[in-house]
């Protein structure tokens, strides 16, 4: 695709720092750099791929504006496939902002949110799964994270997505040979092309298992500890984050509202949320926040019961027990620093097993993520499987498996060979919109509008 026009754009982030690097992609970025850059050393040839230590200067006035370093980019082989220049200057606001101001003179526009990767993707260099993971590794706060990004950015889930879509392509050009040549002894195989087909489909199924696990690198998943007042659920919170994120006080009520806070557990995130302790609410305000946290219950992934071990069981915790029955639930028994009322052959007789922790001193609380770790990810290793991390991606191959389904039913029922047709077809269309090839531009216009201006 050709592009007619010029985009610049600051690419680090706004503030000081040690260097501001500015980017220019489009037919005019040569001649652009030619205008506003000096070289120290007089030179008739700016060679492309080349660092060259200069100023940039007003070309009206001449007046040197930062003594930089500035590099060219012959297309196709840039990050757009375009003519590119990228200039490197000190890292104050002002100066980036005169170096930008000078090549909008020259003929740049400011470029669009994420407007670099869109012409990498429109320009053929790079498929839109591929310009989604560039964010992702922008964005990515763990080894994890960054891992499933660059896997993507490199193309390996790319090359799956093809691999299924030319199985598909190979049974839908059987069919339709089929359909066009009834009566035609021509060379085909349906069974063997409806055998891979089942088998692509069978790797779309893993795929979007896989998001489970992506979604818990990615996106991270929801810890909500909970409990009656006063029993340490806040303690617990700061002890996980191993600093004071939480008011911690003797007095029952004190936390009113959601607290919430990340860490990481081997490669997972996972956000913690402390709420108010459940009980009879004293006043409006501690009924608010008791609401809130009953209407959360439904959304973690997974809940943390805190019950207090120098503390009898009591009815408010059966209230509790009964709210969490059936959802994923750890129980915790904290204070076990302090002498013990709490009946441990009541809670084995609801058949509940516990942690037996110390928030004030820290026992157990290594256990207790590892514990939450393996209720939350369990078995679901990565051991090297390309991973889903994107709902897009999951609702996508879900459509593609669901055209499937029935394309494979129809075949096998012996129905019309156009009803398998067309869910093939259909299949094709999804699938594609993880690629690119058939995403409607309202889909892209979102995609990169989450990208930074530089990128």
């Amino acid at each position: 695709m050709e592009i007619a026009d010029t985009i610049c754009a600051v690419s680090t982030p706004p503030g000081e720092g040690g260097i501001g690097i500015l980017r220019i992609s489009g037919p005019l970025a040569h001649n652009i750099l030619r205008e506003i850059f000096q070289p120290r050393r007089k030179r008739n040839i700016f060679a492309p791929r080349t660092l060259h230590l200069g100023y940039i200067v007003n070309p009206e006035s001449r007046d040197k504006v930062d003594e930089v370093f500035a590099v060219f980019f012959k297309a196709p082989y840039t990050y757009t496939r375009e003519d590119m220049a990228e200039v490197y200057s000190h890292g104050g606001f002002s100066t980036q902002q005169s170096i930008l101001s000078l090549m909008m003179k020259c003929g740049a526009r400011l470029a669009e949110p994420g407007e670099f990767t869109k012409r990498a993707f429109l320009n053929g260099r790079i498929d839109l799964l591929q310009a989604e993971s560039v964010l992702d590794i922008i964005q990515g706060e763990t080894d994890d994270e960054l891992k499933c990004a660059m896997e993507h950015l490199e193309g390996r889930l790319s090359g799956r997505i093809k691999l299924i879509q030319e199985d598909i392509k190979e049974a839908l050009v059987v069919v339709e040979v089929l359909i066009d040549f009834p009566d035609e002894n021509i060379d085909v195989d349906p069974e063997g092309a409806f055998s891979r087909l089942r088998k692509a489909d069978k790797e779309i199924e893993r795929l979007v298992e896989s998001y489970y696990l992506g979604r818990a690198i990615r996106h991270g998943m929801e810890v909500l500890i909970i409990g009656r007042a006063n029993v340490g659920k806040s303690s617990l919170l700061n002890s996980l984050l191993l600093k004071e994120r939480a008011i911690v006080t003797p007095l029952p009520g004190t936390t009113r509202d959601l607290i919430e806070d990340i860490i990481h557990i081997k490669g997972i995130k996972i956000r913690l949320v402390d709420t108010a302790g459940l009980r009879t609410p004293k006043d409006v305000v501690e009924e608010e926040g008791i609401e809130r946290v009953k209407r959360r219950i439904p959304e973690a992934d997974l809940i943390l019961w805190v019950l207090d071990g120098a503390r009898a069981y009591s009815e408010e915790d059966e209230d509790i027990h009964r709210e969490v029955a059936c959802r994923n639930t750890i129980l915790a028994i904290n204070k076990i620093d302090l002498p013990q009322k709490l009946e441990r052959p009541v809670l084995a007789a609801k058949s509940l097993k516990w942690q037996e922790i110390s928030a004030l001193d820290n026992t157990g609380i290594e256990d207790l993520k590892n514990a939450v770790h393996e209720r939350l990810v369990g078995k679901r290793s990565r051991r090297n499987k390309i991973l889903i991390t994107n709902l897009r991606h999951r609702e996508v191959l879900h459509k593609t498996h669901e055209s499937l389904q029935r394309a494979i039913g129809a075949y096998e029922r012996s129905e019309p060979l156009e009803f398998t047709a067309f869910e093939l077809r259909d299949a094709l269309s999804h699938i594609g919109e993880i690629t690119g090839e058939t995403c409607p531009d309202e889909i892209l216009h979102t995609i990169f509008d989450r990208f930074c201006i530089g990128k």
